[in-house]
């Protein structure tokens, strides 16, 4: 992001899954055997980093979806707030729950998507709910542990940019982002520090184009 600061390089929309600041690890025994934590979600010390750069970087009357949990939803609301205007915050849910404390709390069925403009974004397609029903990717087809559903990316793509403009995912994971991009003929920048998920992305994306951007 330091890079796209420096060179000048604006964009439209950032649509990204960042670590929760939670620890997380699958407690799915198919999931936990097939990955590693994910690096840098012990904390949230990047976070306010992470919002000053994505101002500098968002040209105005640009979008921000940004997915969290519950567990620390309140610190990415205060910190977003600072920069940008939260509209709303989505739920996403999602078609099978986790486990989580199997005999002390509620089976846990969703996710939580904090939607934030720079300026006014508005609409290109239909006003939706802020309640969201997407299958979850199951466990034996991920690609990266916390992996989202491209069809309810694509919806995001779709409402808040037009097919000239350039989305942004800093935390790219498996690419998914960059798989709703090309699918909706939009232009992708893709950042993603983990070099497996970085060439996993790749590939993907690679499948869908040979225009994307990388770094």
């Amino acid at each position: 992001m330091d890079r796209m600061i420096e060179d000048g390089i604006k964009v439209d929309a950032i649509i990204t899954d960042p670590p929760y600041g939670m620890s997380f690890q699958s407690n799915r025994r198919v999931v936990k055997e097939k990955f590693d934590k994910i690096k840098n979600d012990s904390n949230l010390i990047w976070l306010e980093d992470f919002l000053i750069k994505s101002d500098k970087i968002l040209n105005n009357n640009s979008s921000l979806y940004i997915f969290c949990s519950w567990h620390n939803v309140d610190k990415f609301k205060q910190s977003i707030e600072k920069y940008f205007k939260i509209k709303n915050i989505i739920v996403w849910v999602k078609n099978n729950h986790g486990s989580g404390d199997l005999k002390a709390s509620y089976a846990p069925k969703h996710e939580f998507i904090i939607y934030a403009h720079k300026g006014r974004s508005l609409f290109r397609e239909k006003r939706l709910s802020d309640v969201m029903e997407f299958p979850k990717i199951s466990s034996s087809k991920l690609l990266h542990p916390t992996e989202k559903n491209v069809d309810m990316l694509e919806i995001f793509v779709k409402n808040n940019t037009d097919e000239t403009q350039i989305i942004l995912d800093p935390f790219m994971g498996s690419g998914s982002t960059g798989v709703a991009c090309k699918q909706t003929n939009r232009d992708f920048i893709g950042i993603e520090i983990d070099e497996t998920y970085f060439n996993i992305a790749e590939e993907r994306i690679e499948k869908h184009t040979t225009q994307e951007r990388l770094f």
